[in-house]
């Protein structure tokens, strides 16, 4: 199995190499590329052009296709960077399981027609207590009872609201859950915030850009609000409810933006931070860290994710991807659970798996860089 996955992988790697060795000959980019803190700063700043682009262009496809084809590896890269390369406790492993399926059989049982404010109150009471668990899993490690206070105040106000207003809190979450990624990074991740400022200030100007909903009429102009079936305005009924044209087009238009920086975060961001030294993964490196990282279990699991979301969506990708955003919404409340966690416990335990890395070196025309 894990030389199958390799072998799948290999032409991948080829080309992979083919690009350093082209990108490695040409001295600017040298500079970006050999560097990781460059490199990283690179990558996110093009992926932020790109679904900037992309979202002016054809917002609709970012999202009905963003959740059927990254969705299912966005939440294995949570897992995997956020959970299993941290050496955690067994009992807050354990905690981690239990509430994940909890949430997961909540949201399980809303598409099955059971009442959905009742669902989402049970949730949030679960979200909770789970964050709850998680503060004082930490500070009994740490000892930093006055970060556990303020966490835990902040958790117990957030509940009392999400019990009231349980619609309009999954709402603004929905939103908010995407901006997650980015805390996460520049906060457990992120060496230094230096190198991290221009991607940052792009993704920023980017979403708020978007969030005005001007650029609604640039889309017009170019005829593509209506893409697979999904209008802009209809996906705003259930993104920005009861909203107005602009603040809904904008919350719409910045929702599609920012959920592919989501992805992205996880998928080709973190991965790079998350090494010792300069180097970096190959696909065969990854994808033998995560059969090691997963069992053949969670491997079957991950699979068949992958098979279920994508057949779905070969016979209704709507139905498909509303499934999918349903049912995975609690690796949002995972983040915020480990976000509270070492917030608490204080810096972000090294992977536990050491990888020999492969590192990118300079083409002889640039070797004194």
């Amino acid at each position: 199995m894990a030389g199958l996955a390799e072998r799948a992988v290999l032409p991948l790697d080829r080309a992979r190499s083919a690009l350093y060795r082209v990108a490695l000959g040409i001295r600017p980019l040298a500079r970006l590329i050999t560097l990781r803190d460059r490199r990283v700063a690179l990558t996110a700043s093009l992926h932020a052009l790109v679904a900037f682009a992309l979202t002016l262009t054809v917002p609709t496809l970012l999202l009905v296709l963003g959740p059927i084809f990254l969705g299912v590896p966005h939440v294995v890269a949570d897992l995997r960077y956020l959970v299993l390369r941290r050496g955690l406790p067994r009992a807050w492993l354990v905690a981690i399981a239990l509430g994940c399926a909890g949430l997961v059989g909540l949201r399980v049982a809303q598409e099955l027609g059971s009442d959905a404010v009742r669902i989402a109150r049970l949730e949030y009471l679960v979200v909770g207590l789970w964050l709850g668990a998680a503060v004082i899993a930490a500070v009994q490690r740490s000892r930093r009872y006055l970060r556990a206070g303020l966490a835990l105040t902040l958790i117990a106000g957030a509940s009392a609201y999400a019990q009231r207003e349980p619609y309009a809190v999954r709402i603004a979450f929905t939103h908010l859950h995407n901006l997650v990624a980015l805390v996460l990074w520049l906060y457990l991740f992120r060496g230094r915030l230096r190198s991290a400022l221009l991607p940052l200030g792009l993704i920023l100007a980017f979403a708020a850009v978007l969030l005005s909903g001007r650029t609604y009429f640039v889309t017009e102009r170019l005829g593509s609000l209506d893409l697979l079936g999904l209008h802009v305005l209809a996906a705003s009924d259930w993104l920005a409810p009861g909203f107005s044209f602009y603040p809904a087009a904008g919350l719409t238009l910045s929702f599609a933006f920012l959920q592919s920086v989501h992805y992205s975060t996880w998928l080709l961001v973190v991965p790079q931070e998350d090494v010792r030294g300069q180097g970096t993964v190959t696909f065969a490196m990854a994808a033998r860290s995560i059969q090691k990282e997963f069992t053949r279990l969670g491997l079957v699991l991950i699979l068949l994710g992958l098979l279920a979301v994508l057949v779905g969506a070969c016979f209704d990708v709507h139905r498909a991807k509303n499934l999918y955003l349903s049912l995975a919404m609690f690796h949002g409340y995972l983040e915020l659970a480990l976000g509270s966690y070492f917030f608490v416990r204080g810096g972000l335990p090294k992977a536990s798996l050491d990888l020999r890395l492969d590192t990118p070196r300079p083409a002889p025309a640039v070797a004194t860089l």
